[in-house]
């Protein structure tokens, strides 16, 4: 007669844990930005421990930490796109950056001795 097997208790699956510190995008600090999420008011805070920035934004029931610290991200992107935007309003179009346009086409090269060769 053979003997039962025993069954073998399922091991824990370990769940990786979210980073909750991040690097700064202003003072460069690394870890000094400390992200928090209030669930029952459904805001997502942000602070920098060494330029004492502040950030917060509305997050969900599935947000984490590191969700409202690439919010921010894409806001300050955001922002510096719409300065850039209105830089280049108020220069208007007539002061172009000279370096984009391309060069002038009936310009005469002074070092040009090619018309001097009449054999």
């Amino acid at each position: 007669m053979g003997k039962r097997k025993t069954k073998r208790k399922p091991q824990k699956k370990l769940k990786d844990k979210l980073d909750v510190q991040f690097n700064c995008l202003f003072c460069n600090h690394e870890n000094s930005i400390e992200c928090k999420i209030d669930h029952a008011n459904k805001v997502g805070f942000l602070s920098c421990k060494i330029c004492d920035i502040t950030w917060q934004c509305t997050v969900t029931y599935l947000d984490e930490p590191v969700d409202v610290y690439s919010g921010w991200i894409d806001a300050c992107e955001e922002v510096n796109k719409q300065k850039k935007l209105q830089a280049m309003k108020q220069r208007g179009p007539s002061s172009r950056d000279d370096s984009r346009s391309p060069p002038p086409q009936n310009r005469l090269d002074p070092f040009d001795e090619d018309d001097d060769d009449d054999y």
